[in-house]
């Protein structure tokens, strides 16, 4: 009776059958997850610099997708970023995972027509790595990781503090920026959206916005439909508490008609300000 029978139990990561002959099968290896808010960066071997990208991954089991508004940016500059204008233009990531095999495929604009990188490597954790060729002639070295300062949930929040200063219109005193930002856990527990609070000194145009958006990997974009303001910032890295971002008020806005810029944001606080 007992020669007949097949125990199965959890070991470690996987589970191990022993079969009715005493022989032991490999345990099975547990599936990576790639999920959730993640800064990727291409190197290239060929002079051609680094490569910024922001994405948000969803996965479903051997495949994850990225998010429709990923961002790609070379040398992490906001006037060089690709995908700023979603949804004019919009940049999905797809990849694979097998085992800790991981191959990411995007493509996206550039100057010499449509760029096709193949990332191809293994993954640590929640870290990837490995090697890429694109369709321009490029190849180099890739890494992600998940973001490093994610958005905390409410009542929990990041303040920002900073300053800009129009490029249509300068002015001698630059305005300052306060900024409040925090992730509602009523939409989902792994969203990326977020609500955001700005109050704005020595602007002659504006003294407060009140904006929503999302997370993208450490990156975020903010508008404000009423003011019909929009803004999107860039983490300095490699510690990202500081930010780069332009803004821009539509030709039809009540106020700062037509107005753009750029500026800097630092945290300074921790999320656990309320």
């Amino acid at each position: 009776m007992l020669a007949a029978m097949a125990v199965s139990f959890s070991a470690g990561c996987g589970s191990t059958t022993i079969s009715p002959a005493g022989q032991t099968s490999p345990p099975t290896q547990s599936l990576l997850t790639v999920s959730g808010q993640y800064d990727l960066v291409l190197t290239s071997t060929s002079g051609r610099g680094t490569t910024n990208i922001y994405t948000n991954f969803a996965q479903t089991g051997g495949t994850f997708t990225g998010a429709p508004n990923t961002l790609v940016c070379p040398s992490n500059n906001l006037s060089q970023c690709k995908g700023i204008d979603f949804p004019v233009t919009s940049i999905t990531p797809t990849g694979t995972i097998s085992g800790k095999d991981v191959t990411i495929v995007l493509s996206f604009p550039a100057t010499a027509g449509v760029d096709t990188v193949i990332m191809a490597g293994s993954a640590t954790g929640t870290t990837l790595a490995g090697s890429f060729t694109d369709s321009l002639g490029d190849s180099g070295t890739w890494t992600a990781s998940t973001a490093i300062r994610p958005i905390p949930f409410f009542p929990a929040v990041y303040d920002y503090t900073g300053t800009f200063n129009s490029a249509s219109n300068p002015l001698l005193i630059s305005p300052t920026i306060h900024l409040e930002l925090g992730r509602d856990i009523n939409f989902n527990p792994n969203s990326s959206i977020i609500q955001a609070g700005a109050t704005i000194l020595n602007s002659p145009c504006i003294t407060s916005l009140a904006f929503s958006g999302q997370a993208i990997g450490d990156a975020f974009s903010l508008t404000d439909t009423a003011s019909k303001a929009s803004f999107i910032a860039l983490p300095i890295l490699p510690a990202a508490n500081s930010f780069t971002f332009n803004y821009r008020f539509e030709s039809t806005a009540p106020s700062c008609i037509g107005d753009f810029g750029t500026g800097q944001l630092t945290i300074d606080s921790q999320p656990w300000d309320y």
